[in-house]
């Protein structure tokens, strides 16, 4: 299993994919993280949620809280952890070398769960190194506190967990274009579809229900419970993959 994992990292690494998907979603959170503040107190310009000021640790994570935008980087990064492999072909020789299916996609899943960490981890270092960098540069005082910490904390366990899910979508889904569209289609569209139509079942989506729970602002519980609740989706997609995976007839 240890090799298993191991082989799918270094298809990682060795892939412009993940490269590209991490410097794109690490750009985007510079630039928008720069415009808080940069747009900060102007009434034309403003960023929908953005702080005016940072004077509170509450203050300081909603500008961070914006690296959660990784998380459906790293959604659609794991849905092509199987589903290209049957678009360059590879699955074949994949499976023959592994016949069993299963241990496949656990390996798969572990793998991209490490790699969703990274991800993470990175773009949250760029998010706080230009805030950070930011409030230092015009000697504005930096409210640390327990609640920017578990934000920081918070990301690189969602981007994570996101990355395994699109593991079992794309494992689920082997069209790889199906699989990417499923994945990106449910966060933009179905999630906040449903939220807005029927918001005591929003609260209980994967993504919706375990983001209003990291923010404080679901109504019936907190943030242990909506790691908790999308771990359990986590789980039932994974298994659902699996259970695909091993009845499908491979070409």
């Amino acid at each position: 299993m240890i090799r298993l994992v191991g082989a799918e990292l270094f298809k990682l690494r060795t892939t412009r994919l993940y490269l590209g998907l991490l410097g794109v979603a690490t750009g985007l959170v510079v630039v928008t993280t720069a415009l808080y503040f940069l747009l900060a107190g102007d009434a034309n310009l403003t960023i929908e949620g953005a702080a005016e000021t940072i004077t509170t640790p509450a203050d300081l994570r909603s500008v961070l809280d914006v690296s959660g935008v990784a998380v459906l980087f790293t959604l659609v990064l794991g849905a092509t952890a199987v589903s290209s492999e049957d678009r360059h072909r590879t699955i074949a020789a994949t499976f023959l070398l592994t016949p069993q299916r299963s241990k496949v996609v656990a390996a798969k899943v572990a793998a991209y769960l490490v790699a969703g960490i990274v991800f993470g981890l990175v773009v949250e270092v760029a998010a706080t190194t230009v805030a950070l960098g930011w409030l230092t540069a015009t000697s504005a005082p930096i409210p640390w506190g327990s609640t920017v910490i578990a934000g920081l904390a918070l990301t690189p366990v969602a981007t994570g967990l996101a990355a395994g899910l699109g593991v079992g979508i794309g494992a689920a889904i082997p069209n790889q274009l199906g699989a990417v569209l499923v994945s990106i289609g449910w966060v933009m569209l179905v999630e906040q579809l449903i939220g807005g139509l029927l918001p005591k079942v929003g609260e209980w989506l994967p993504f919706a229900g375990a983001g209003l729970a990291i923010t404080g602002e679901h109504p019936h519980m907190g943030t242990a419970g909506g790691l908790g609740l999308f771990f359990v989706y986590f789980l039932a997609v994974v298994a659902v993959g699996m259970v695909v995976t091993r009845r499908r007839d491979i070409a």
